[in-house]
C-alpha cells in the first residue's frame, strides 16, 4: 500500500477527525463503553485543531499518512501530559483508519515520530497504551519502545476505568 507521510495542514483537520473516530470505534470496542464510542463526533475540536496545525512545533506536531490524497492515519507528538524528565516528548496519539491496518502505516508513522523527536532534540519519547491492547503494544515494541514500569487507571475520559501502561524509548 503506497502512501506518503507529511506534516498535517489545517485543511487536513476534518479528515483527521474522521480517522480518529473510525480508529477508536474499531480498536477500542473491547476497552470502552459502546455508548461512549458511538457518540464520538469527528467534528469535535476541529476549529481548535485547525489553529494548532497552522503553527506546528516541538510542543504540538502532527503528521499524517495519506494514500491517493486521503488521510489514512496520523500521529500527534507533543509535550508530555505528566511530569517527567526534561527533553522528553510524548506520542499522544497514533490513529490508523481500520482499512489501512496491518499495511505498514502505523510502523511508518511511529518511525516518523521518532525521527521528528530526534530533530526536535528530545532524548526520550513516552506513550501510554491500554494494557490489553495487544496489537498496539506489539507495534510499539517492534519500533523499539519498552514498558517503563509506570501504569495508571483512569476513568475521566470514558466514565469506565481504562488500565494503561507507559512505554518509553531513549533516543
Amino acid at each position: 500500500m503506497p502512501f506518503t507521510i507529511r506534516p498535517a495542514l489545517p485543511t487536513d483537520a476534518a479528515a483527521i477527525g474522521q480517522v480518529r473516530v473510525a480508529a477508536w470505534q474499531a480498536a477500542y470496542a473491547k476497552f470502552m463503553p459502546y455508548d461512549y464510542l458511538a457518540a464520538l463526533d469527528p467534528s469535535t475540536n476541529i476549529e481548535a485543531l485547525k489553529l494548532k496545525l497552522e503553527q506546528l512545533s516541538p510542543h504540538f506536531y502532527l503528521s499524517i499518512a495519506e494514500k491517493a490524497q486521503q488521510v489514512v492515519g496520523f500521529y500527534l507528538l507533543g509535550t508530555p501530559r505528566f511530569e517527567c524528565t526534561a527533553n522528553t516528548a510524548e506520542l499522544w496519539a497514533l490513529n490508523i483508519a481500520p482499512h489501512a491496518w496491518r499495511k505498514g502505516v502505523g510502523k511508518r508513522l511511529v518511525m516518523d515520530a521518532i525521527a521528528n523527536a530526534r530533530r526536535f532534540s528530545h532524548q526520550q519519547i513516552l506513550l501510554w497504551c491500554i494494557s490489553d491492547n495487544l496489537s498496539a503494544r506489539q507495534l510499539y515494541e517492534q519500533c523499539g519502545f519498552c514498558v517503563n514500569g509506570q501504569q495508571k487507571t483512569d476513568s475521566r475520559l470514558t466514565g469506565h476505568p481504562l488500565h494503561e501502561i507507559c512505554y518509553a524509548l531513549k533516543l
